[in-house]
């Protein structure tokens, strides 16, 4: 999913000069998001969280017979955390959903280690000032199912998180009791 700025949905028309700098300045490429992914591998999702970068690394080859998928959470140079080990089935590992709102929604991929479960997430809902469209993006973690830290995207994220990728792989869907709601800490303030 991708950040969806309103401004470039509903536009008036702008007079000269003004209007020529906004269709230069949109039409450059929007800067990659940070990534520990390699290059030989399919970013799934990734966002830096302030000094860390949060990242779902995956085969090419990613499907619901074969590859790997992995988080990673740490720096270019030492990982604080990869998980699962080289040779897991994705499917045995995470735990996939959908998130639906009247004006918005989002994707989650979650996976728990020990007594955390880890929530990667994009949504994008009209929780913005005046009730603009915003988003939020980011890793929620849980320690025994009580809210433990939450590392939401400094800047904008790159993610396939969504049906189409979730379906590829064969993920399960999140039971009803298992939902994710976002946490207060993602939203702006």
């Amino acid at each position: 999913m991708s950040r969806i700025d309103e401004r470039r949905v509903y536009r008036r028309p702008l007079p000269g000069l003004l209007a020529t700098i906004m269709i230069v300045v949109e039409s450059y490429p929007a800067v990659a998001a940070p990534t520990l992914c390699k290059a030989d591998e399919l970013v799934v999702f990734s966002c830096p969280t302030g000094a860390h970068v949060a990242s779902i690394c995956a085969s090419k080859n990613i499907s619901n017979s074969e590859g790997y998928m992995q988080y990673r959470y740490g720096r270019k140079d030492s990982l604080d955390l990869a998980y699962p080990e080289p040779g897991a089935k994705p499917v045995d590992v995470f735990t996939s959903g959908i998130l639906m709102f009247s004006a918005g929604g989002g994707a989650w991929l979650r996976f728990s280690k020990g007594p955390f479960r880890y929530t990667v997430f994009t949504a994008i809902g009209k929780w913005g000032p005046s009730g603009r469209h915003a988003t939020a993006a980011g890793v929620a973690v849980e320690k025994d199912g009580k809210e433990f830290a939450n590392f939401p995207c400094r800047a904008a994220e790159k993610s396939e998180l969504g049906p189409e990728f979730f379906g590829r792989l064969g993920l399960n869907e999140a039971k009803p009791d298992e939902e994710f709601e976002i946490p207060e800490a993602f939203f702006p303030k």
